[in-house]
């Protein structure tokens, strides 16, 4: 009862990175605006003529006069179907086909909500407060997908509450700053190969693929952090923007919990149900805008923005009874999200935007997952803005998001490997995400 069970006791913990089918490439969301969506956030950072920028840039609200508000409602439409694939057992375990669909679409549909306030507390002086969910997602592999082993449901869930403070340093600068206080809340399982791990310790009756069972963490914690942020018009009719948000740091603590265990493998306390906490960070990000009004109608808008994803090498599992802990090696790397767009002043009520993105994978395509099929994406995003009277302003916005096919090809190196349990997969994901994007702002 030895090794074989201390290195199945880390099935299902797996990794709490829940990239999948979301927003953005990683577990990041953008839709925090409909008016920066419109133009594919292009030229967000430089923004200073709508509330719900302050989550891009806090010194955005020093240009923002009297008491202003925005309510943002996104619906998330993902769609990441494996289109092929097919699973072995380990050679160790005989190597025998593991036997199930595709998986199906993974990709659950998302209502992501946020609101932005302002206040002008002094000629200089402004307070902002954003409530946000900057990153998440939620996946779903098929009951009896061959990916069941690596990844049943995946879900992560995060609420940011940012009140911050902008000052007009001078005409042309303004300076933020605002605190990020983070709740985080994180879930997921996967199939268990019981029959397998009774067979590997030569259990009477026990055949691999014959009783499957499930393992399922849950996690959560409240993390604190910081934004920062200027604003600089060099040019009459030209914004630069820049601002970093920093990493936040969660120890999520939870329970780690096993289901369908048979007997006599319910006798190791490898699979007693246990507390479990594991190591989370959510990455700092560094973005550039450029804002730049060509003539009375017109407005070019550029973006870049960096995100330090390479902070997330691995994770660890550590449990309260003692036993082993479960490390999967992630090995992400940094990525840029770039992109450009414009506006155009259709009259004095009526705003037109478009706007292209490109947004770069974190996932190395060697370390790719069943709850990660990620790869890079091109964002295409239209949207307007229509001002029903002086203090109400409706805004609009869609996106149809695409990416190349992404392929998983895990082969478990061997016995001694802590996946042993899993098996070898390789699967191709066909991915593509539609966002739609409301708001209501209203200003007094």
């Amino acid at each position: 009862m030895g090794r074989p069970f201390l290195r199945a006791a880390g099935l299902g913990i797996g990794t709490l990175a829940l990239a999948g089918p979301a927003g953005a490439t990683g577990f990041e969301l953008r839709e925090q605006s409909a008016v920066g969506q419109g133009a594919a956030f292009a030229g967000a950072a430089a923004r200073d003529d709508d509330p719900s920028m302050i989550f891009f840039n806090p010194a955005a609200m020093a240009s923002l006069p009297g008491v202003q508000g925005a309510i943002v409602g996104s619906g998330i439409f993902p769609n990441a179907e494996a289109k092929s694939g097919s699973a072995t057992r380990n050679a160790a375990l005989g190597g025998s086909p593991i036997t199930g669909s595709t998986g199906g679409d993974i990709g659950l549909d998302a209502f992501v909500p946020a609101l932005h306030s302002t206040v002008q507390l002094a000629p200089d002086w402004h307070f902002g407060l954003s409530v946000t969910s900057p990153w998440g997602l939620v996946t779903k592999q098929a009951e009896d997908s061959i990916a069941r082993y690596h990844a049943l449901t995946s879900s992560l869930k995060t609420v940011n509450v940012t009140p911050a403070v902008s000052w007009q340093a001078l005409p042309t600068l303004s300076l933020g700053i605002g605190l990020q206080i983070q709740y985080a809340d994180a879930r997921l399982s996967n199939a268990v190969d019981f029959g397998a791990i009774g067979a590997a310790q030569r259990i009477p009756g026990f055949v691999p693929g014959a009783r499957d069972g499930r393992s399922t963490v849950t996690g959560d914690d409240t993390s604190v952090g910081f934004t920062l942020g200027a604003q600089w018009q060099p040019l009459a009719g030209t914004r630069l923007g820049l601002s970093f948000r920093s990493a936040m740091f969660h120890t999520l603590q939870g329970d780690a919990q096993f289901q369908g265990v048979p007997f006599p493998v319910s006798l190791s306390p490898s699979f007693a149900n246990t507390a479990a906490q594991a190591k989370l960070v959510t990455p700092e990000t560094v973005t550039l805008g450029l804002r730049q009004r060509i003539d009375e109608r017109w407005t070019a808008l550029a973006g870049l923005e960096w995100t330090n994803w390479s902070r997330f090498r691995d994770l660890t599992v550590n449990f309260a009874n003692g036993r082993a802990p479960s490390v999967t090696e992630e090995r992400w790397r940094d990525s840029v999200f770039a992109s450009i767009g414009g506006e155009y002043r259709w009259n004095e009520a009526l705003t037109l935007r478009a706007g292209f993105a490109y947004d770069q994978t974190p996932v190395r395509e060697a370390d790719r997952t069943p709850r990660i099929p990620d790869n890079d994406r091109y964002w295409l995003s239209a949207g307007a803005s229509y001002q029903v009277n002086r203090n109400i302003t409706l805004s609009a916005a869609y996106t149809h998001i695409f990416a190349p096919d992404a392929t998983v090809n895990l082969q478990d190196p061997g016995p001694n490997n802590t996946n042993l349990f899993r098996g070898n997969l390789t699967s191709t994901y066909h991915a593509s995400v539609d966002i739609v994007t409301a708001q209501l702002r209203f200003a007094f």
